[in-house]
């Protein structure tokens, strides 16, 4: 069997693209592959901020035009890029065993980090997180692969420190360059982050059955859960949504926090359930947090970045 992958260019995306191949492999030994590298407009636009793309779908366009065009037999993404909604005719096919979803604080820990630090990163999210923990430090945001960015805190103008995705740094061998794991209760991941995501035709069998061999699921209850609240909150994936995915007993709780964009308040939630009920535990933690002001935060706070966002 033969197929044919689409993928960034990136050092990550390339190997999380030969992680997903050797896991293939493993259930599949016959099984060839050639790699089809695809430029994202945010990959050719280094510049610009994530949130002035647009909210939704910035890594994730390119990729589905390929699929809808035949040109690629599936694609690897890493799920916190994919929108909720995909193009007509797609589907998520399998999402993997997920890597550590928590983010790294690199080059400092929140204890050693010094008053009026300047901290980088290029996520609404995590500016709006870092600064309701330490509203003392300065954020600067910074964009590029993960080398670059680690670069930074030592580089001219040096940081102080950089919010990374632990899943980044452990699959390009960088576990040591993160300082502290941040507790993701306090500071809640991007949902679907740490997880890949395989997108395919809905109507290719063949192909998604060879997908549907490597999934892991508890990953997917976890980013079903995850994705649902964020569709019933009508956010995009670059949105200050954080979530933490735990299991107790066979059953799954999804914590849910929306951080207004000084960081001044966020509202939490949190749904349990069996995993097979994934979808309806993310639709309540989102109605739990519209209640508790998570409606009213996102659209005050983002109609600056976002002059499009429709009310909720």
């Amino acid at each position: 069997m033969h197929l044919r992958i689409g993928t960034r260019r990136s050092p990550l995306a390339m190997a999380q693209t030969h992680h997903v191949m050797g896991l293939i492999k493993a259930k599949v030994p016959q099984a060839e592959f050639t790699l089809c590298q695809i430029a994202t407009i945010a990959d050719r636009d280094r510049k610009s901020e994530f949130h002035q793309f647009g909210m939704v779908g910035v890594f994730a366009v390119e990729h589905e035009q390929q699929l809808v065009k035949g040109e690629v037999d599936f694609v690897v993404h890493s799920l916190k890029d994919l929108p909720t909604t995909l193009h007509e005719g797609l589907t998520l096919a399998s999402v993997p065993e997920r890597e550590d979803p928590r983010d790294g604080l690199c080059g400092a820990t929140m204890l050693s980090l010094r008053q009026g630090a300047h901290v980088g990163t290029g996520s609404l999210r995590r500016r709006a997180q870092i600064l309701s923990l330490r509203p003392d430090v300065t954020v600067v945001p910074i964009r590029g692969n993960v080398g670059p960015r680690l670069a930074k805190i030592d580089g001219e103008d040096a940081l102080d420190a950089v919010i990374l995705a632990c899943a980044g740094l452990k699959r390009l061998g960088l576990d040591e360059a993160s300082s502290e794991v941040l507790d993701a209760m306090r500071f809640p991941y991007a949902v679907g982050q740490g997880a890949l995501g395989l997108e395919a035709r809905a109507g290719d069998e063949a192909v998604i059955a060879v997908l549907k061999a490597i999934e892991c699921p508890k990953a997917r209850a976890e980013v079903e859960a995850e994705r649902a609240m964020m569709h019933a909150l009508g956010a995009g994936c670059s949105l200050p949504v954080g979530a933490c995915a735990e299991w107790k007993d066979g059953a799954l709780t999804l914590h849910a926090q929306v951080t207004s964009i000084d960081g001044s308040e966020h509202v939490v939630a949190a749904e349990s359930g069996p995993p097979e009920q994934a979808e309806r535990i993310g639709v309540a933690a989102a109605e739990v947090l519209k209640q508790r002001g998570g409606a009213r935060i996102l659209e005050t706070s983002f109609r600056g970045y976002y002059p499009s966002f429709k009310s909720l």
